[in-house]
């Protein structure tokens, strides 16, 4: 379901999802390939379906964390991406991280972005709890891209919200304020609703966790979703032209170091950035 228009979150029951009978159910990708994925100490830059991708993950403290950053190719012009966050730190994390990524193998060929938030949070919250532990929440940002078209599907499990730079305006915007949505994990039969946006060339996309927005400084002021946006809207002008995208995810956690006041953060963070490169 693609809408524009602030809706209400509702429930449903977790068996809807499951098709009556053959040919029912979610469109699917006829293929989804894996091009990369981690959760551990990472700094990296792809390319794929007509996008660029720069990418840098800091684990707090450690090699391993609970930030899960996954790249697909998803057939001809076709990509999704997925960001999850995951809750806690360090090897505790890291297990949750790692029980996220298996069960996106099983629904990574889900079209719909919402559709498959709802197909992860159903089976994490009836299967991949612990019996009588501590719920095992995680925030989830999923997006699918279109190369012939520009179309950037994407939904959000109470994750912070990404930021789309208009290369034409010369400005980052907040997109998909509107949507709401609980973390995977807590109930259920949670309904996600899919927003769409279409890119043009030049046209970049920041997707990030929460590590990048709650941090601190040392005055106890902490750098906030506005925050952020004036610290990217400050950066980009200083980029020299044209942009290198791996320059600009390095020049943002500069930055966020900066305002931090030290090079070690109190929590995972994991920034992405993905630029539409050319068209078709």
């Amino acid at each position: 379901m693609i809408t524009h228009e602030n809706e209400g979150r509702g429930s449903r029951s977790p068996e809807e999802r499951v098709p009556s009978k053959p040919g029912d159910g979610p469109e699917r990708y006829s293929s989804c390939l894996e091009l990369w994925a981690e959760h551990e100490l990472a700094h990296r830059t792809v390319e794929f379906a007509g996008l660029e991708a720069a990418v840098i993950g800091l684990p707090c403290g450690d090699q391993e964390g609970g930030d899960l950053c996954a790249l697909f190719s998803c057939g001809t012009g076709h990509a999704r991406v997925v960001l999850a966050d995951c809750i806690g730190h360090g090897f505790a994390a890291s297990r949750v991280a790692t029980h996220v990524h298996r069960m996106l193998q099983n629904f990574r060929e889900l079209r719909n972005s919402s559709a498959l938030l709802e197909a992860l949070n159903d089976e994490f919250t009836l299967h991949g709890q612990e019996q009588h532990g501590p719920l095992r929440l995680t925030t989830l940002v999923t997006a699918t891209y279109d190369s012939n078209t520009g179309e950037f599907n994407f939904a959000y499990a109470a994750h912070p919200r990404m930021l789309l730079w208009r290369n034409r305006e010369s400005r980052w915007f907040p997109i998909g304020e509107s949507l709401v949505g609980l973390p995977i994990g807590f109930i259920a039969g949670e309904n996600y609703v899919e927003q769409s946006i279409r890119m043009q060339e030049g046209d970049i996309v920041l997707v990030f966790s929460d590590g990048v927005t709650e941090v601190f400084s040392r005055e106890g002021a902490e750098l906030g979703p506005e925050g952020f946006l004036e610290l990217a809207g400050e950066t980009m002008p200083a980029m020299a032209k044209p942009v290198v995208l791996d320059e600009l995810v390095q020049a943002l956690i500069a930055k966020i170091r900066q305002f931090h006041g030290g090079q070690e953060f109190d929590d995972d963070l994991t920034l992405l950035a993905l630029r539409r490169w050319r068209s078709g």
